[in-house]
């Protein structure tokens, strides 16, 4: 069978991960690493230079702690750190799983589109309470690039899997790059919305 007409039988949905599958929570990890989470603009930015590293494959895990570690100035351990960055992602979203569910046993296939660090990930697979109805999924830090960088994720994406029936990501820049690359991207707002726009097309 094509990867056209798959599409169609087997239909396929992207999803995003963060507040899309997973929500974020990065108050807890802030106080951890001693950053006021309003400072955009100062210690945040220059904490998410070292996050985007890693989240685009540029440094490794143990290179990513050394990073936090000299940017902590030494006050922690590695796996204290670790630790520190795991907590942003520990739960599933709202309804998510129980709408997942609902769809799978129609029929629905998912796949994980997102941007994101093996550390992340790990925790996304331990606590997403729907991840065993997901077949795979291509993240940035295995593409080396990040959703906005072109459409190097969006290439890769569908070279993997074909082009999905539906991708759902929380912002709406992102949305904007998926469909002026003709992907069908709707802006995610909540689990009974993503019901909703998926029974409507199957």
């Amino acid at each position: 069978m094509s990867k056209a007409s798959d599409r169609f039988q087997n239909p396929l949905i992207a999803l995003d991960i963060g507040n899309v599958s997973m929500k974020l929570s990065f108050d807890e990890m802030y106080g951890y690493l001693g950053v006021d989470p309003k400072d955009i603009a100062g210690a945040v930015s220059r904490l998410w230079v070292h996050g985007t590293a890693l989240e685009t494959g540029r440094c490794t895990v143990p290179e990513f702690l050394d990073r936090l570690d000299e940017f902590t100035e030494h006050k922690h351990t590695h796996q204290e750190l670790l630790d520190f960055w795991r907590s942003g992602v520990r739960e599933t979203m709202p309804g998510m799983a129980q709408v997942v569910e609902k769809l799978a046993s129609r029929g629905i296939r998912f796949s994980f589109f997102s941007d994101i660090s093996p550390i992340h990930l790990n925790q996304v697979f331990k606590y997403c309470e729907f991840s065993h109805l997901v077949t795979g999924g291509v993240y940035s830090f295995e593409v080396g690039a990040l959703k906005m960088d072109d459409c190097v994720m969006l290439d890769a994406f569908e070279e993997r899997y074909g082009r999905p029936a539906a991708f759902f990501d929380d912002r709406e820049q992102i949305i904007q790059r998926a469909t002026s690359y003709g992907w069908n991207a709707i802006q995610f707002t909540s689990a009974a919305q993503l019901l909703h726009e998926v029974s409507v097309m199957f």
